[in-house]
């Protein structure tokens, strides 16, 4: 698998590979094409808040992924949020989230000191995946207030 950055080349796949994603097992609910428009928008002009990575194989886009960064004052550094991975059915059980996980893990060092994700409770196969990387459950109640679109 080839890993690069998001281009603006890759707008329409991202879109239809992104309106998939939120309406699979891995997320709660759908969103909004608007919302998906605007997350393309911040990773392609450059944000220090949120990255885009294409993945290839054999000359086809087979998927895709999207890092967000913060500070965390529990760990006293930079964290990394794994907001989205994504990889089309067909292209699924090849390794292609592995090595992505084996790239994203590798970027905690120095000042980054925590890489965190969410997974839903019935997406089993991802939390395996997650847990063999050294991922730990936190019980935390997640709470949001969302503006409207």
């Amino acid at each position: 698998m080839k890993m690069r950055r998001i281009e603006e080349k890759d707008r329409e796949t991202f879109l239809v590979m992104a309106n998939e994603f939120y309406s699979g097992p891995g997320v709660l609910h759908k969103v909004d094409p608007r919302v998906l428009e605007r997350t393309f928008d911040e990773m392609v002009k450059d944000s220090p808040f949120l990255e885009g990575y294409i993945f290839e194989w054999e000359d086809k886009i087979v998927g895709y992924a999207e890092l967000s960064y913060s500070f965390a004052p529990e760990v006293g550094g930079r964290s990394i949020f794994i907001e989205e991975i994504f990889i089309c059915e067909e292209y699924r059980n090849r390794g292609f989230g592995h090595k992505f996980l084996e790239f994203a893990v590798g970027l905690v060092k120095g000042d980054t000191r925590r890489i965190r994700l969410e997974a839903t409770r019935s997406n089993e196969k991802a939390i395996a995946l997650y847990r063999s990387f050294g991922f730990e459950e936190l019980d935390y109640m997640q709470m949001v207030v969302d503006r409207p679109v």
